[in-house]
């Protein structure tokens, strides 16, 4: 069952007595709950940690019944006892035995930070009679965008398409994305968060940024090239490590360069395809000779630096100015 369409079901049914969360989107789990007290379907969320508290605290306030008549939600995450990891025991036998017979007119959640349950433990089997929810990392960007606008919505901030589209882009999570929230509906001040509140304000992944930095290297963009430079330095990337990963897509560029079949190229030097898809896009702009003499540039700046001749820096700026004059001649070629 998705998240989204167990919040919808309470809503319309009422709340199960048991629902086990389960995944890598961990900030879905308090939102879950969050959303059954804003829909009126709990008074308020008691919460344990399982590894802390065990399991004995939340069974005691799941059958201790309120003077008042309140129906406090009952979270207890990181329920180690549903992984294969977890140690079974006293804590395990009580939570199976509250699965058997879990207490009418109250609601237990429980969460656990794992994309697979242990199907063999018997606390697993008995949570499979009530709601089980699984919480992955959305794979396709048109689902994480409608789960994306559903948060936003629910947290009453108000973000343009683009801003949705970007604010993915640059987290691929949902649980960092709303991490984001509340800063930028603060810098917002009132207005709709827009694209470029999402692009000053939310870094990029390690990953992707050094991505968009080697694909504007090799497109000649001077200024966006070094201004970015501070930041990759920041996320732990040093000037070696960069001039490696510049010639390793140069290399690739040339390996992509009049291939006739790059699914086969990309298999025969084990990366992957879209990688070498991307390379050859880029090895587009440039002629062999050029690819060619960019490989010795990269490979010279790499034995510089290993050899002592040249601080890490300084190879790194005379390389950088070397491919964006050879971007910026061939861009004059073309025209």
């Amino acid at each position: 069952m998705d998240i989204f369409d167990a919040v919808d079901h309470a809503t319309r049914t009422g709340p199960a007595s048991v629902y086990l969360l389960h995944g890598s989107e961990i900030g879905l789990f308090d939102w879950f709950c969050d959303e059954l007290v804003r829909n009126h379907l709990a008074s308020s969320i008691l919460r344990f940690d399982y590894q802390e508290d065990g399991f004995e605290p939340a069974e005691l306030e799941l059958c201790s019944y309120s003077l008042f008549g309140e129906r406090p939600l009952v979270y207890v995450r990181n329920v180690a006892a549903f992984v294969p990891e977890g140690r079974s025991g006293p804590d395990a036998d009580r939570l199976a035995a509250y699965l058997e017979r879990p207490v009418p007119e109250r609601t237990l959640v429980l969460s656990v930070p794992s994309d697979k349950l242990d199907e063999r433990r018997r606390v697993t089997k008995l949570a499979k009679r009530h709601a089980v929810v699984a919480c992955p990392v959305p794979t396709r960007d048109r689902d994480a965008m409608a789960k994306l606008e559903r948060l936003a919505r629910s947290k009453s901030v108000e973000m343009e398409p683009e801003a949705l589209a970007e604010l993915w882009r640059r987290t691929g999570s949902l649980t960092l994305a709303m991490n984001e929230f509340d800063k930028l509906r603060a810098y917002a001040d009132g207005h709709p968060i827009a694209r470029d509140h999402v692009r000053e304000l939310v870094p990029m992944q390690a990953e992707d940024s050094v991505f968009t930095w080697i694909d504007e290297v090799v497109q000649g963009k001077v200024a966006a090239v070094f201004e970015a430079l501070d930041g990759l330095f920041r996320q732990g990337y040093d000037a070696f490590s960069l001039i490696a990963l510049l010639a390793r897509q140069i290399r690739l560029m040339a390996f992509a360069k009049g291939a006739a079949d790059l699914e086969r190229r990309a298999k025969e030097l084990g990366v992957h395809p879209y990688a070498l898809r991307t390379a050859a896009r880029h090895a587009a702009r440039f002629p062999e000779r050029q690819l060619e003499r960019l490989v010795r540039v990269l490979a010279d700046a790499e034995w510089d630096v290993k050899r002592g001749r040249l601080a890490p820096e300084v190879a790194l700026h005379l390389a950088l100015m070397e491919l964006a004059h050879a971007s910026t001649l061939e861009r004059k070629r073309a025209q």
